[in-house]
């Protein structure tokens, strides 16, 4: 047990385990699995965590557990938060831990996993002299966008509030030893939609007799790019996309319906707001004019992550201890979507964004490349940054 916890003392406890927490890793990420199927990995957590001394409950939406570290004291309580999930994508990074299954850790999460096991099992030998509660949370099926709400809806709140909740994810493009601590929006909303146009079927040759929904898809999808540009102020960001269009069986006839689908994205509850309700009137408009109808259906996923100033403040406090002070720092908001937003809208938190990129040689050499990419890879020397991070915020927040 420590017995003073010194700024010393938190770096040596988390340098200690510099080769254990690069094994964590690549355990793993060799078993990587999809959202709500995490069962393996859920296991291996939860031994970990009960070998550590924690309180464990699992099934917490379907897949997701939470570890519990009471201090000798009562006082606040942190959550800290690690999504756990895989995606559907087969390895080709030929690292000598890669996954065989078809499924692939190629977001980080094997990072965030590992972060927050070990920073569990630090906190642990320093649990004497904290006052107050960590609550280890982690999260099935971020890259669905519904794990944070099906753990929320099983009650997770309910028998877990906290005072601040943190998290991080490794970022591959920001420099290894910066951390961005953003006060503000660090991900965009990420949302989608389905417009169907109906019209009415018949002769290619003939389209008098119809009513051509292509047209009108056509004329929409147009139409709809003067929404982030005249409709957005300037200084907001909005991102509308259409991914898909289905329609039509053959190339003489006519449809009776079309439909397209796409990706809505923006930094603000507003703009979220306002470029569906743009995309919306239009498909309406515009159908209605040429003779169709439609249908929009908004399918909701994730709100933006905004962080909390306040906690943006302190944590990049302690950052700036494991980094440099100059390291610690404001970074762009990116426009993927993270579903951690459903944590900061009910607790004050941050979510920072821990810089993993390996040097330019490396990445050259081995064809490394960005998020979600089959050959996706990250510097495992930002992990004990980030753990060192955990640390040394909830020391703080409980002494």
């Amino acid at each position: 047990m420590i017995q003073v916890m010194t700024s010393e003392s938190i770096s040596s406890l988390v340098a200690a385990r510099a080769d254990d927490i690069i094994k964590t890793r690549r355990q793993f990420h060799a078993i990587p699995e999809l959202g709500f199927e995490e069962n393996e990995t859920a296991a291996a957590i939860a031994d970990r965590l009960v070998n550590a001394g924690l309180e464990v409950e699992t099934g917490i939406g379907k897949t997701g557990l939470v570890g519990v570290l009471r201090g000798a004291k009562p006082g606040r309580t942190l959550m800290i938060r690690a999504d756990i999930d895989g995606l559907p994508i087969t390895e080709l990074t030929g690292l000598d831990f890669a996954s065989t299954n078809g499924h692939m850790h190629a977001c980080g999460h094997d990072g965030h996993i590992t972060m927050a096991i070990t920073a569990a099992e630090i906190l642990s030998e320093m649990k004497d002299q904290l006052a107050g509660t960590v609550i280890f949370v982690f999260q099935p099926a971020e890259e669905v966008v519904m794990g944070a709400l099906a753990m929320i809806d099983d009650g997770l709140f309910d028998r877990y509030p906290a005072d601040r909740v943190l998290g991080t994810h490794l970022w591959n493009q920001i420099p290894t030893g910066v951390i961005g601590v953003n006060r503000s929006t660090v991900f965009a909303s990420a949302d989608q939609f389905r417009l169907t146009v109906h019209g009415k079927g018949g002769h290619g040759a003939m389209p008098h007799m119809a009513i051509d929904p292509v047209a009108a898809i056509a004329e929409i999808i147009t139409t709809s790019q003067t929404v982030v540009s005249r409709e957005v102020p300037p200084n907001e960001m909005g991102v509308l996309t259409f991914g898909q269009i289905h329609g039509g069986s053959a190339p003489n006839v006519i449809a009776d319906n079309v439909t397209v689908e796409g990706t809505v994205r923006a930094y603000t509850s507003d703009t979220r707001v306002q470029i569906m309700q743009s995309l919306e009137r239009i498909s309406s408009t515009v159908a209605t004019a040429m003779r169709a109808s439609s249908t929009f259906e908004r399918i909701h996923g994730a709100p933006p992550v905004i962080n909390d100033p306040e906690v943006a403040s302190w944590v990049t406090r302690h950052a700036s201890l494991v980094v440099g002070e100059g390291n610690a720092k404001e970074w762009e908001p990116v426009s993927v979507g993270d579903d951690m937003a459903e944590f900061n809208d009910r607790v004050p938190g941050v979510y920072f964004l821990l810089g993993a990129a390996h040097d330019n040689a490396t990445v050259s050499s081995r064809g490394i490349e960005g998020h979600h990419n089959a050959r996706f890879d990250w510097n495992e020397d930002c992990l004990s940054l980030g753990v060192e991070v955990f640390v040394r915020s909830a020391v703080d927040f409980l002494s």
